[in-house]
């Protein structure tokens, strides 16, 4: 299993990370985290990939959690969503002839939480120790949890995008965050699962997702 960190249409380093992390799609299993779209200028062929993925091998293989972003996207508030940079997810779409409607239906219907039996992740981690007590604002917002140790849920390990960091890091109560800013000119980051324990992957934000072609 592959976890993938959020990549607000950085689709250049994202299949640089897929690269590096040797990704086979017949066996393994790929979790992102959300944000896949905003900030970033490739975010129609970010969600496009995403979705052709998810038709060749399976949800199951690929699983897509929503974000913060593809929450804004979907009418949750207009000028916030503008203010989170949605207007380079607008001109993506515009770029490839297409309007943001087209995946919005996608966007909406995304899972907040994959459960695992030793692993749970999610957007914006767990702000209270039940899953069932966590309302999508938490899910997708939440932060004032990360200095808090609360247990998590049969304590399992969480994994969670949203809070930018430069490195991998882990909360107080040993969640650990995987966004590493690829958007901001950082790397994009993922971890390994594997049954001899796990390894953190990352990859330099890509030259082609510095730009316009």
């Amino acid at each position: 299993m592959i976890a993938i960190g959020d990549i607000h249409g950085c689709i250049h380093t994202l299949k640089a990370l897929l690269k590096e992390a040797d990704y086979k799609s017949a066996t393994d299993t790929l979790v992102f985290v959300g944000d896949y779209i905003d900030r970033g200028y490739y975010s129609f062929e970010t969600v496009d990939f995403l979705i052709k993925l998810q038709r060749q091998v399976g949800k199951d293989k690929v699983v897509c959690l929503k974000g913060n972003h593809e929450l804004m996207a979907t009418g949750f508030d207009f000028d916030l969503w503008m203010y989170n940079g949605g207007h380079y997810t607008i001109a993506s779409y515009e770029r490839n002839g297409q309007d943001v409607s087209i995946h919005k239906s996608w966007m909406r219907n995304l899972p907040l939480i994959y459960d695992t039996p030793e692993i749970i992740f999610c957007h914006a981690g767990l702000s209270k120790s039940k899953i069932e007590d966590n309302t999508e604002e938490d899910l997708l917002w939440g932060r004032e949890w990360l200095s808090k140790n609360i247990p998590t849920p049969d304590n399992k390990q969480v994994i969670f995008g949203h809070t930018p960091m430069e490195e991998v890091f882990q909360t107080a109560n040993g969640s650990i965050g995987i966004d590493t800013g690829c958007v901001f000119g950082n790397k994009l980051t993922g971890i390994i699962f594997t049954d001899e324990g796990s390894k953190i992957i990352s990859v330099k934000k890509a030259v082609e997702d510095c730009d316009i072609e």
